[in-house]
């Protein structure tokens, strides 16, 4: 909490001190507020510290543990969306189509979340798999290179600008990993998380649902 410049804080350092000048007894004012501040701040960090050691130095929003919890609940709704089989058994123009499965997703609202997000899924499938296929030939940095350019033939840039085409291919990338490590049918599970949260997730957050979900007990011990 900030101190009022007239708060009762500061003022009893005035007080039986008529015979100080007043520019000492504003220096002393100043001095007194600022070390009372700086030992709240001190306090403030202490505690602030002992938050983090207990939730394992990193701080959980209460969105986030609803999508870990949503993901560990079984549900007996079939996986979302089409496999990427499915979709296109060519490379050609998979690209594409997969983009543009993502802008009907979005403009749908039954089932917005996982069908948003499983179609995000399969571009993320799609751009994987053609790196697998470059990466023996061209190595690793040849091979994104190589796909980045793949994509943006496919798409031109009247549909998608150079960032706007990034962050959706980003976003990609980000879905295929989670659901790729933790199982796809696990995107049937989302049902109250608005899909941009999920889609706008940090590398750490994304690392830290990966590993709650593949090892829920350790919530045990925070």
């Amino acid at each position: 909490m900030d101190i009022d410049d007239n708060g009762a804080e500061g003022s009893e350092i005035l007080i039986g001190s008529g015979d100080v000048a007043p520019e000492e007894q504003r220096v002393a004012y100043i001095s007194s507020t600022d070390q009372k501040k700086r030992t709240r701040e001190s306090s403030t960090e202490k505690s602030s510290n002992k938050k983090a050691k207990k939730s394992g130095g990193k701080k959980v929003s209460s969105m986030l543990k609803r999508l870990i919890e949503e993901l560990l609940t079984d549900v007996p709704t079939p996986t979302a969306g089409e496999n990427l089989e499915e979709a296109n058994d060519n490379v050609v123009g998979i690209f594409l189509q997969l983009s543009n499965k993502i802008d009907s997703a979005e403009s749908k609202n039954e089932d917005a979340s996982q069908g948003l997000i499983s179609s995000y899924f399969d571009f993320g499938g799609a751009l994987f798999n053609r790196y697998k296929e470059l990466k023996p030939t061209y190595g690793k940095e040849g091979s994104r290179a190589l796909v980045k350019s793949e994509v943006r033939k496919e798409i031109p840039e009247t549909k998608f600008s150079d960032d706007a085409l990034k962050k959706r291919m980003e976003r990609a990338r980000k879905m295929f990993r989670i659901f790729n490590t933790i199982g796809k049918e696990k995107i049937a599970r989302v049902k109250s998380i608005p899909p941009g949260f999920i889609l706008n997730l940090t590398q750490d957050d994304i690392d830290y649902v990966i590993a709650k979900v593949l090892k829920p007990s350790s919530d045990k011990r925070e």
